[in-house]
C-alpha cells in the first residue's frame, strides 16, 4: 500500500496552504488584524499558525517520498527525470520571478526590486533568495534532487535505526546553527555557506523521512491500526487537535517535523466526499505558484491591502484569492513558451 499521487498533491497544497497561514497570523496581531476568539491571552488564529509551521517538513516528506520511488523504479533514469524536473521548476521560478521581482518592482519603484545586477542574478540562479522569503527552500530543494541518490544508496544499506538516528541528530545539530548560532562568519560568502548548509541538514531528517515511510510501508501499518476504528475520522481530526495543543504547549518550531509526521498520517486516514477532494485537487496546479509568490502580495508590495478585511479567516481567503489569479497568469504562460523553448 503506498501514498496516491492524488494524496501526495493534496499533501502539498494543504502544506502551502499552511505555509500562509503561518505567515500572516505568526506575528502580533495588534494593528494588524482583529482576532474573533482566542484562547487566553493568544488568538485562536496563532495557534494554527504556529501548528502551521509543519508546511516545510510536509512538503519535504512528500518530496522525499515521491524521489524515491522515481529512484526504485528506475534508478538508471533518475538523474535524467531529475534534470527534466529542475529545468521545469527553474522555468516556473524565472516567469515569477521576471513578472513579480522585476517588472512589478520596477512599476511600483519599490526599492530594492530588482536592485542591482549581483542581487539579480544571484535570485536567477537561485543562489540567493532574498527577493522572496520563502524561496529558501527552492535553493535547498534542488540541491536535494541533485544529491537524493547518495542518501537513497544509504538507506538501502545502512541499519535503518542507526541512519535514523544519525538524521536526527544532524538535525538537532543544524538546527540549533540555524536557528540559535546562525551568525558565525561575517565574511558573506562563508556566512552563505553556513546558512545553506544549516538549512540542508535541518531539512534533511524531514525529506528522508518521506523515503523511510516508503521503503518500510509506515502508512500501510498506520492503516492497519485505523482499520479497527469505527470512525477514523473522527479518531484522526481528534488526532489533529491533540497535535495542535501539544505545539500550543511546546511552541519552538524545533517539534515541527513529528507534528508534520503526525498530520500525514492522520490526513492519510481521512476518508472525504467528492467535492472535499475536488477543492483539495484544484489546487494541485496552483501550488508551487502559490509557495513561491504570496509573499509579493502580504509583506513586499501589497501588505495593507491583504490585511484590509481584518478578520484572520477573510484575510486567508483574500490573499488565496489574489495568489490564485496571479497563478492562472503564471501557469498561462508557462504552459504557452515552456513546450516552444524545450
Amino acid at each position: 500500500m503506498q501514498i496516491s499521487i492524488q494524496k501526495s498533491n493534496q499533501l502539498k497544497s494543504i502544506a502551502i496552504l499552511m505555509m500562509l497561514c503561518l505567515h500572516l497570523f505568526n506575528t502580533d496581531y495588534k494593528g494588524l488584524f482583529q482576532p474573533l476568539i482566542f484562547a487566553g491571552s493568544q488568538p485562536i488564529s496563532y495557534y494554527i499558525s504556529l501548528f502551521s509551521d509543519a508546511c516545510v517538513p510536509i512538503f519535504a516528506f512528500v518530496s522525499g517520498y515521491g524521489l524515491y520511488y522515481s529512484y526504485i523504479n528506475n534508478e538508471n533514469l533518475y538523474a535524467k527525470k531529475n534534470v527534466e524536473r529542475t529545468k521545469k521548476l527553474y522555468f516556473r521560478y524565472w516567469i515569477i520571478l521576471l513578472l513579480f521581482a522585476v517588472l512589478l518592482g520596477w512599476i511600483l519603484n519599490k526599492e530594492g526590486y530588482p536592485g542591482n545586477f549581483q542581487k539579480f542574478i544571484l535570485n536567477f540562479t537561485g543562489l540567493k533568495g532574498n527577493y522572496n522569503g520563502a524561496w529558501w527552500f527552492f535553493t535547498i530543494y534542488i540541491l536535494f534532487v541533485f544529491t537524493s541518490k547518495f542518501w537513497f544508496r544509504l538507506l538501502d544499506k545502512v541499519n535503518p535505526y542507526i541512519y535514523l538516528g544519525l538524521l536526527f541528530v544532524i538535525y538537532i545539530v543544524a538546527f540549533y546553527f540555524r536557528v540559535y548560532n546562525a551568525n558565525i562568519f561575517e565574511n558573506p560568502i562563508l556566512h552563505w555557506t553556513q546558512t545553506q548548509t544549516a538549512l540542508y541538514f535541518c531539512t534533511l531528517f524531514q525529506f528522508m523521512l518521506g523515503s523511510f515511510a516508503l521503503k518500510y510501508q509506515w502508512y500501510k501499518k498506520v492503516s492497519e491500526v485505523f482499520n479497527k476504528f469505527k470512525w477514523p475520522n473522527i479518531v484522526a481530526i481528534l488526532g489533529i487537535i491533540v497535535l495542535i495543543v501539544f505545539h500550543g504547549l511546546i511552541p519552538n518550531f524545533i517539534v515541527a517535523p513529528f507534528t508534520a509526521l503526525g498530520f500525514i498520517f492522520l490526513f492519510l486516514q481521512m476518508k472525504f466526499g467528492k467535492s472535499i477532494d475536488k477543492s483539495l485537487d484544484f489546487f494541485t496546479p496552483h501550488a508551487t505558484n502559490l509557495w513561491l509568490i504570496h509573499m509579493f502580495f502580504y509583506m513586499i508590495y501589497f501588505k495593507e491591502i491583504i490585511y484590509a478585511p481584518q478578520y484572520p479567516l477573510i484575510i486567508f481567503t483574500w490573499l488565496v484569492l489574489w495568489c490564485l489569479v496571479a497563478s492562472v497568469i503564471v501557469n498561462f504562460i508557462y504552459n504557452r513558451t515552456y513546450s516552444l523553448i524545450k
